[in-house]
């Protein structure tokens, strides 16, 4: 049978939407939507809880009935531009990216954002409930070279924050470009912002030219591969406030690039490790870390890492607040800029003993850096009486050797 807009016109049960529906030409049924009788989460539809739920997108109502988008019903996922993301580059697209978290995120739903440029000028927040046995959500760009949002106003990130006194877990964003003006001075705030997740999948992400690219407060049990966070204030930032320190986080093939302040900065980290990842042309410290024994007794394990290009600053700045052990292992640490103290910096505030192991690392003096006996590849400072190190680290000459001082 061939469908005509008069058919859709006499036969949709909403036959004034500016949405086409369509009707089964054997049951008369609509194909888009659904009669029911329950929520999603199987309680009774009344007219004393539809308030908050009939949205004209999702959920509907004609007469005293009520229907529910198909794509619910099936467990398939949800495009932003069923709630009104136009992703033209032109369309200020905050309200409808609005709501398409409000709904996602309160049901636990996955939200695919549409290839084109979704223009916001204000924070879109997603806040990931609790009350209920669903609390996960997943928002899936279509690629970094495909899915762009970029935001113009004063403020314009993606935030994600759990209401759970012990936060929400299996949070997964992945896929897409989040830019601010190319312009001088990063600004914007943070470009991902989450809070109170456990269990966070960050992968295939670019974020540029934010205060903060990406900040991440009370997670734990979380992985990041293939995120790039460039020519911001700092790349990103993370720390406990209140739930977990950064603990059991691992970064694969990530970049922290060109950062006018620091590339990287946690505060009481445990077993975090940074695999493959690049740190270059930062200017001040590249990777910045403190370590205290709250759930563990290893810190930082870096490995096959490359640094290169840090000004006013060093390329590592590790802090030990109490005993535990690190790990430096076949990295490679390329000093260009005059302006550069040392590759790795470690400031012992412990009387613990502590073991560092370094490992095969390579120093490399190139550009306008010139070697010194007061600026040595590994410096480790501070209360070093119970600092117990190994070094393999290859040095070009004498002066780069690791120095502990007494």
């Amino acid at each position: 049978m061939i469908y005509t807009e008069d058919f859709f016109a006499q036969n949709s049960p909403y036959p004034n939407d500016d949405l086409v529906q369509l009707v089964d030409n054997l049951t008369k049924e609509n194909v888009n939507y659904k009669k029911i009788a329950v929520w999603m989460d199987g309680t009774s539809i009344n007219s004393s809880n539809e308030a908050n739920l009939i949205d004209g997108k999702i959920y509907r109502k004609k007469g005293t009935e009520y229907y529910v988008n198909t794509l619910i019903l099936s467990g398939s996922e949800l495009n932003a531009g069923l709630f009104g993301v136009r992703a033209d580059g032109a369309t200020d697209d905050s309200d409808a990216l609005q709501k398409a978290f409000d709904f996602c995120g309160k049901n636990g739903w996955k939200l695919k954002l549409p290839i084109g440029e979704i223009v916001i000028s204000k924070n879109i927040v997603c806040a990931i409930t609790t009350n209920t046995n669903i609390n996960r959500f997943q928002l899936i760009g279509s690629g970094v070279n495909l899915t762009f949002l970029r935001s113009i106003g004063t403020t314009g990130g993606l935030h994600f924050v759990s209401d759970g006194l012990n936060g929400s877990s299996y949070l997964t964003i992945s896929g897409f470009t989040i830019t601010r003006p190319d312009v001088t001075n990063a600004s914007g705030g943070a470009g991902v912002y989450v809070k109170n997740i456990m269990e966070l999948t960050i992968k295939d992400v670019e974020v540029f030219k934010f205060n903060i690219g990406m900040q991440i407060m009370d997670t734990c049990s979380s992985l990041f591969e293939n995120v790039k966070t460039h020519w911001g204030d700092k790349g990103f930032y993370c720390e406990m406030v209140a739930v977990t320190p950064p603990n059991l986080l691992t970064f694969i093939n990530c970049h922290f690039n060109s950062n006018a302040v620091k590339g990287v900065e946690l505060y009481r980290i445990h077993n975090v490790k940074f695999d493959g990842c690049g740190f270059e042309g930062n200017g001040g410290n590249a990777l910045e870390a403190s370590f205290a024994t709250a759930n563990g007794r290893v810190g930082l394990n870096l490995i096959n890492n490359y640094f290169e290009g840090t000004s006013n600053g060093v390329d590592v700045y590790y802090t030990l607040n109490s005993g535990g052990t690190a790990n430096f292992i076949g990295n490679t640490f390329n000093r260009l800029t005059a302006s550069i103290y040392t590759s790795v910096f470690v400031l012992s505030n412990t009387a613990e003993k502590s073991y560092l192991n370094f490992v095969g690392n390579g120093f490399m003096n190139g550009g306008k850096f010139i070697p010194n006996g007061d600026k040595p590849a590994v410096l480790i400072t501070g209360n070093t009486a119970n600092i117990h190190y190994t070094d393999t680290n290859y040095y070009e000459t004498p002066s780069d050797e690791l120095i502990c001082l007494p």
